[in-house]
């Protein structure tokens, strides 16, 4: 039964994440997403630099430091080496009130670049945590491109071509995206809550660490603007689940790569919604005032 619940949740994840990407595209003018490329380079440079090199040498330097159970560490090192965030487009300019057009902006940049940057700072960070990890391209490409490049590429252009369109229909099919997320967690948390409980508090202690860490790295080096600063932490902050999970199946068992990295996934998203909410109701007051 398990089993049959795990396959049906591999149709109905990567579905629901698509939908719910096409659906915030379609409500960002392509113009927009073209200015961070063309008019604030350094801008971007920095994003990357933050969530690619930044992140993950922090989250090593906490492994290091406080010395999680080994199963831990490794999925912590797999989960970093992930970005970008396909879970938090929507919560991220809905709950956060970041910037629509600079979160496609970082998606597009980190997926495009993940064939690269992926392999890479995952060997770097096998070498002093002692495991080895291979990451087949075709399937990480083949998985950014459902999640993130055609989504926001195809919502972009139908946005461009059919603004109308675009205005009437982005709210339903982000809301048929959102039950079928919504769907999927349930039964993977009736499926594996045991995953859940089985963790030890000081792995989870360690997570919130890793995680709490990328926020602030991401909120610190974030531009001025607040609703782009929220966008960079959140990306700092959560990586794509789709790609970490793929790549534990591949190195060890699908069921071991799951219990590992269910709960870092979850602890990531719980945090950095924690973190939205506080920056969508901060972003309120001055304008209640």
């Amino acid at each position: 039964m398990r089993d049959l619940i795990i396959d049906g949740l591999k149709i109905v994840a990567p579905l629901s994440v698509a939908l719910i990407v096409f659906a915030e595209a379609l409500g960002i003018a392509p113009k927009q997403v073209v200015a961070f490329f063309k008019d604030r380079p350094l801008v971007m440079l920095r994003a990357l630099v933050a969530t690619l090199i930044l992140v993950p040498a922090a989250a090593l330097g906490l492994i290091l430091l406080l010395e999680p159970a080994p199963a831990v560490g490794v999925a912590l090192a797999i989960l970093v080496a992930c970005p970008p965030a396909p879970l938090m487009i929507k919560s991220a300019t809905k709950t956060g009130g970041g910037d629509a057009a600079f979160i496609a902006s970082l998606h597009l940049s980190l997926a495009a670049l993940a064939v690269v940057t992926v392999p890479a700072v995952l060997n770097v960070l096998a070498v002093p945590l002692g495991f080895s990890a291979s990451v087949d391209p075709a399937s990480l490409l083949s998985i950014l491109a459902k999640s993130i490049l055609l989504p926001i590429g195809l919502g972009l252009t139908v946005r461009a071509l059919f603004p109308a369109w675009a205005e009437a229909f982005a709210a339903l099919l982000g809301k048929v995206g959102s039950v079928g997320l919504l769907v999927v967690l349930i039964a993977i948390l009736a499926a594996l809550y045991p995953a859940l409980l089985n963790m030890d508090a000081w792995s989870y202690a360690v997570i919130a660490v890793v995680s709490v860490a990328g926020l602030a790295i991401g909120h610190l080096l974030g531009p001025q603007n607040g609703e782009e600063k929220t966008v960079l932490a959140v990306e700092c902050a959560v990586r794509h689940p789709g790609l970490a999970i793929a790549i534990g199946a591949t190195n060890f068992t699908s069921q071991r790569a799951l219990e590992v990295l269910l709960p870092c996934v979850l602890t990531f998203i719980v945090i950095a919604t924690a973190y939205l909410v506080w920056r969508g109701r901060s972003a309120q007051r001055p304008a209640a005032t």
